[in-house]
């Protein structure tokens, strides 16, 4: 079933990054050429517009994903002052008013798309997912079809086994460049390495094994995460939660990862209690092979699941 807030949350991110991305294109072609006091004025007013929205949508955002768009229009803002006090006023260029309206140019700046609307079928077109499954061992060819996918959103499973892993025999590995994770218990999945960001929403009992740019998990308990990753990764009302580095069986190009998680629920100094890192005596077999039998799902489950 899709959760409204989270539809939301996704489209209104997609909308937001595009508009601040076009505007800091402006705000630097801006720089480079003679801008008129219109112009820079525009770029002014499509800020301020950008800006009511976020605060519009307080509430409906992950805490993480506000703070972060905060920042980024904070710094957009001080780099448009900064180049607004370093014109002089002499150095504006003005028009001349056309002779006749035949002859007049309007020049205006691209508009921004920046009101946050319900997730439009082009945007679940472009997206790869995995989907309201129980008791199933899931692969590649479970994925909804997609052109051109760019994003892949796995939600709404129980008592799962997913492996989406490089093909043994082909080696072809799944080309995404993020990847959304929403409301599963008692399930495990295998991801390949991404270059992009993962994004994890309410898991309960679950492994994650993934590599990735950029790590958050919120409002999850009581999961294993094999983890390779170059950044902090980080959590947010989370418990339970047990790091470790990716499985070498899984990939033999990743080195061990020594991880220090920030836990955005824990302010004090002290070490937080809602991770730790996993000490594993013995290799574990991980279920890379097809399973059909709801029964041979859970007893794999029942060995694997912490």
């Amino acid at each position: 079933m899709s959760d409204p807030a989270w539809s939301f949350s996704q489209a209104f991110s997609a909308q937001f990054q595009a508009s601040r991305t076009e505007l800091e294109s402006r705000v630097d072609l801006a720089k480079s050429t003679n801008i008129t006091a219109d112009a820079l004025q525009s770029l002014s007013v499509d800020l301020a517009k950008l800006t009511k929205t976020l605060a519009g949508a307080t509430g409906s955002l992950p805490g993480y994903d506000q703070r972060q768009y905060e920042l980024q229009l904070k710094a957009l803002e001080k780099s448009l002052e900064e180049f607004r006090t370093s014109i002089p006023k002499s150095k504006f260029a003005f028009k001349r008013k056309a002779p006749t309206p035949s002859t007049q140019v309007a020049l205006s700046p691209v508009p921004l798309a920046v009101a946050p609307q319900p997730v439009s079928t082009s945007i679940v077109s472009t997206n790869l997912t995995l989907s309201s499954h129980s008791f199933r061992y899931l692969s590649k060819a479970s994925l909804s079809s997609a052109s051109q996918a760019s994003d892949l959103t796995i939600s709404d499973l129980s008592s799962c086994i997913v492996n989406l892993l490089p093909d043994a025999e082909s080696k072809t590995s799944l080309e995404v460049s993020a990847l959304h994770i929403r409301n599963l218990t008692d399930t495990v999945l295998l991801l390949p390495v991404i270059q992009g960001s993962v994004l994890l929403h309410d898991l309960r009992r679950c492994i994650v094994v993934v590599g990735c740019h950029q790590f958050r998990m919120h409002t999850s308990t009581a999961v294993d995460v094999y983890l390779s990753i170059p950044s902090t990764p980080i959590i947010e009302h989370c418990s339970q939660i047990r790091f470790a580095s990716y499985p070498a069986a899984l990939s033999q190009n990743i080195s061990p990862n020594v991880f220090s998680v920030q836990d955005f629920s824990h302010i004090k100094s002290t070490p937080s209690p809602n991770w730790s890192l996993m000490v594993k005596d013995n290799p574990i077999a991980w279920p890379v092979d097809t399973v059909i039998s709801e029964k041979e799902v859970v007893d794999l489950l029942n060995t694997l699941l912490p």
